[in-house]
C-alpha cells in the first residue's frame, strides 16, 4: 500500500514503538546480495540470505514500513486467496503444487515464530483466523477449504452456524477456522523486523530510491542518486512500487488501492458479543468485509472507493455503516477514529510471482491481499535461493520469466473500479 502522504500518522505508526531511521546511501559499495525494497518480502529475503551466511545491503526508497507492509490490515492468515489445495496442486503439479501448500499451511506459524525469535512487539494475537459463510453456495466452498486443509494435515476446525454467529457477533451460516492465524499491528512488524536485521549483520539504507540496474563484469550495479551498490545477486522486493526500474515489471501486476479505519476502543460489554475470544475474521463476500481488535480494542476494518474524492470522510462513513450492518451488538454511537489508505498489488489468477529477469537478478511477491503471512516465508525462501541454498527446482512456486498482464492499463482500471458491481452482487446476502 503505497501512500502519497506516508509520513502521516496513522493507527499502526501511533500505536508501534519508535525507531530511528538508517541513513540514506552515500558512495559506491559491494555486497554478495542487494536488496530492493524495505517490505515484509524484501526484509525476509534478507534475513534469509544472510542466515544463509551471505553479506546482505537493502536499499528502502522512502521508509521502514511506509508502504503495504507497515499499513495493511493486519491479518495473518495460513490459507490461499480464493483457492484451495487441490486447485494449486492442479496447477503446479503434485511436487510444486505440494510444497507451495505446506509453505502456507506453515506461513502464521512462521510469522510468529519470527516474533519470538527476535522479540518483536508487534501486537500479535495468534487466536486463530475465521472464515464465514454468508450463503449456500459460500458454505459449501468454506466446507470445501475445511476439509482440503484437515485433510493436509493443517489445524483447522469447523464451525455451524449457531458457533460462527456467536463467536463473531454478527449472522452467518457456518464457517472454518485456521487455528496458527491471527492479527497484528503490521507497522510494528516492520519495525521490528528492520531492528533484527540490522542486529544480524545486515545493512539497511533508507530514503534510498533504486534509480537504474545495469549489468557490469562485476556484477549488477544499482545506482541511487547519492550512490551504487554492487551485488553478485540482486532481489527486487519493489511489488506495488515496481515502477518503471525493470523494464516491463510493472506490466506484470496490478496496482490496488484500499483503505483501512478503525473505531474508538469499544466497551467490555460490547467486545463480550463482537469476535469473541478476539480472532481475525474475514468473510467470502465478493466485497468482503474484515475485522480484528487492535491492542487497545478498536475494531480494525477496511474498504475500498470507486472515486478517491473527500475520501477519509466517506471511508469513516462507509465502515460505519458496514460496521453498524455487521453487529447488531453495534446498537450505541460509533466512532470511526482513523483512516489511513494506499496501495498494494495484485494479479487476475491471484498467486504469487518468481521470476528470474536476468541471470542474479530475481523479483519476488504480489500477494493479491494475503500478504503478511506469505511473504515473511516466500521471502526467507528467496534469500536462502539466491545466497545459494536453494536451486530453481527446489523452489515453492514455478520460477518463470515475467508474465505481462493483457490489456494492463484497461485490466488495472477495471479491478480498482469493480466494487459498485461486487456490492450489487452482495445485495440482500
Amino acid at each position: 500500500m503505497v501512500n502519497d502522504d506516508w509520513k502521516t500518522p496513522h493507527l499502526w505508526r501511533k500505536t508501534a514503538a519508535q525507531r530511528k531511521t538508517a541513513p540514506r546511501l552515500a558512495g559506491d559499495l559491494k555486497t554478495d546480495v542487494l536488496v530492493v525494497g524495505g517490505g515484509f518480502t524484501g526484509m525476509a529475503a534478507a534475513l534469509g540470505a544472510r542466515d544463509s551466511g551471505a553479506n546482505v545491503i537493502m536499499l528502502e526508497g522512502n521508509e521502514i514500513g511506509s508502504a503495504s507492509s507497515g499499513r495493511n490490515n493486519g491479518l495473518v492468515i495460513s490459507h490461499h486467496s480464493k483457492a484451495s489445495p487441490s486447485e494449486f496442486e492442479a496447477v503446479y503439479g503434485r511436487t510444486v503444487g505440494g510444497r507451495y501448500n505446506c509453505m502456507v499451511a506453515d506461513a502464521a506459524g512462521v510469522a510468529f515464530g519470527l516474533m519470538q525469535r527476535f522479540g518483536i512487539d508487534a501486537h500479535q494475537v495468534q487466536n486463530g483466523w475465521i472464515q464465514p459463510a454468508h450463503t449456500d453456495t459460500t458454505l459449501k466452498r468454506a466446507r470445501q477449504f475445511y476439509e482440503e486443509w484437515q485433510a493436509f494435515g493443517a489445524a483447522v476446525s469447523w464451525l455451524d452456524r449457531d458457533a460462527v454467529s456467536t463467536r463473531i457477533g454478527s449472522p452467518y451460516l457456518g464457517g472454518w477456522m485456521v487455528e496458527n492465524s491471527g492479527h497484528i499491528n503490521p507497522f510494528a512488524l516492520t519495525i521490528g523486523l528492520a531492528h533484527a536485521l540490522e542486529q544480524e549483520g545486515a545493512t539497511i539504507f533508507e530514503n534510498t530510491r533504486a534509480l537504474r540496474i545495469e549489468k557490469t563484469d562485476a556484477g549488477w550495479r544499482v545506482h541511487s542518486e547519492a550512490g551504487s551498490v554492487t551485488a553478485d545477486e540482486v532481489v527486487l522486493a519493489t511489488n506495488a512500487l515496481s515502477g518503471d526500474l525493470w523494464p516491463g515489471l510493472k506490466r506484470t501486476l496490478i496496482p490496488f488501492r484500499v483503505f483501512q479505519a478503525a473505531t474508538e476502543p469499544l466497551s467490555e460489554e460490547v467486545r463480550a458479543q463482537i469476535l469473541i475470544g478476539n480472532p481475525a475474521v474475514s468473510d467470502m463476500r465478493n466485497d468482503l468485509r474484515y475485522f480484528h481488535y487492535d491492542r487497545d480494542y478498536r475494531l480494525v476494518s477496511g474498504a475500498t472507493h470507486t472515486l478517491w474524492h473527500n475520501e477519509a470522510d466517506r471511508g469513516r462513513a462507509k465502515v460505519e455503516r458496514l460496521l453498524r450492518k455487521a453487529f447488531p451488538a453495534l446498537r450505541t454511537p460509533l466512532t470511526v477514529q482513523e483512516y489511513w489508505h494506499g496501495t498494494f498489488a495484485i494479479v487476475p489468477d491471484r498467486r504469487p510471482r518468481l521470476y528470474r529477469l536476468a541471470p542474479g537478478l530475481v523479483f519476488g511477491g504480489v500477494y493479491s491481499g494475503r500478504g503478511v503471512a506469505l511473504s515473511l516465508s516466500l521471502g526467507q525462501e528467496i534469500g536462502r535461493w539466491v545466497a545459494g541454498r536453494r536451486m530453481d527446482g527446489d523452489m515453492p512456486l514455478p520460477v518463470t520469466d515475467m508474465q505481462p498482464i493483457r490489456f494492463h492499463g484497461i485490466t488495472a482500471g477495471l479491478a480498482n473500479r469493480m466494487h459498485p458491481v461486487h456490492r450489487l452482487l452482495d445485495r440482500g446476502k
